[in-house]
């Protein structure tokens, strides 16, 4: 299943219960490529039917509803349909049940696999609203997944940074379209929420792997066009990268090992350490091109030339562990070389 064993290198409940290995290999360059992109969804979904069909044989005698459930969802996805991020989550979360015997929490599960809709066309925004309802919601508020908690946000900010996110999408479609291409084909749901009153440090951005095609956002920390394409080319490189790792891992570092990491305060496990270091190289490729945009401002183009020099110097930092204390596999060896190279050209 994908972002799971193969993302993580261990079992539920902080992975996949299967993981199903695939012939159809994709390449590892660095570049946004969009046909690369439409392949790997594809991939995630064929990955995902095959892994509700392996639950659906083992639970057929013992729990048949659930069966036909998972059976009658892996049909659909066979049938060329393609699911939003609620199908993939509500897989791992009957997974876990399963593993750890709570049948009791299997129905409710078991009833929103049935009733998950076709994914909608384009782009679709959710808004964390107040009170908290809906099962995509309640997917993300499963302790079990790992997600941190967010809170709500008010429809006047969700109206003004729907807005601001369509600007920045037309931003990058015209400054760079095949960035542009590549996001519109895994992330295809966005949802709007803010870090709960209070908190330490506070995200402006997060992807998860049991979510497949879904970015979360923070509006307060994305004012302009150019900080929604940072943003996105940041958040979808994570999701390229559990899209890149459904048979092995970036890394075989233990999580329990922790390092500096160049994105965050605490020390990270080499995974996330990976992780960042290449969304770093992602970040500074984007805004590169966009500092070379004529049709920005000259304090647009300044702006992102200082977002890039930073990137650029996250990269290094985050490179300088992982060449010391990774463990790379031969995917995430092929991946950081591209990163690597591509740093190692002159900046625009």
């Amino acid at each position: 299943m994908p972002g799971g064993a193969a993302a993580r290198g261990q079992a539920l409940p902080g992975g996949s219960l299967v993981t199903v290995g695939l012939a159809d290999a994709v390449h590892c360059g660095f570049e946004p490529d969009p046909a690369r992109a439409g392949a790997l969804d594809d991939r995630m979904h064929r990955e995902l039917s095959m892994s509700l069909l392996h639950l659906a044989e083992a639970t057929q005698t013992v729990l048949p509803e659930a069966s036909a459930a998972m059976q009658s969802a892996a049909g659909r996805i066979a049938s060329g349909e393609r699911l939003p991020a609620l199908a993939f989550a509500t897989y791992f979360r009957i997974a876990r049940a399963l593993l750890q015997e709570r049948r009791e929490d299997l129905p409710p599960l078991v009833e929103t696999l049935a009733e998950v809709p076709s994914r909608a066309p384009g782009l679709r925004i959710h808004t964390h609203a107040a009170p908290r309802s809906g099962p995509l919601l309640d997917a993300l508020a499963d302790p079990d997944a790992g997600v941190f908690e967010m809170a709500p946000v008010s429809p006047e900010t969700a109206a003004a940074f729907g807005t601001l996110l369509d600007e920045g999408l037309a931003l990058m479609a015209r400054a760079i379209p095949e960035l542009h291409g590549e996001v519109a084909r895994i992330v295809r749901e966005v949802l709007l929420a803010h870090a709960p009153p209070g908190r330490k440090m506070e995200f402006d951005g997060a992807s998860h792997y049991q979510f497949w095609g879904l970015l979360m956002l923070n509006p307060k920390h994305h004012r302009t066009p150019l900080a929604v394409v940072e943003v996105l080319a940041h958040e979808s490189a994570h999701t390229l990268l559990f899209g890149l790792t459904v048979e092995e891992p970036l890394v075989f570092n233990p999580d329990d090992e922790l390092y500096p990491s160049p994105l965050r305060r605490d020390p990270r496990p080499m995974d996330g350490i990976y992780h960042a270091t290449f969304v770093s190289a992602r970040m500074a490729w984007a805004m590169e091109r966009m500092a070379e945009d004529p049709a920005l401002t000259p304090e647009e183009r300044a702006a992102a030339a200082e977002a890039a020099r930073t990137d650029r110097m996250n990269f290094a930092s985050g490179l300088g562990v992982v060449d010391a204390h990774g463990r790379l596999s031969e995917t995430g060896r092929a991946i950081m070389e591209g990163a690597r190279a591509a740093m190692a050209a002159p900046a625009l």
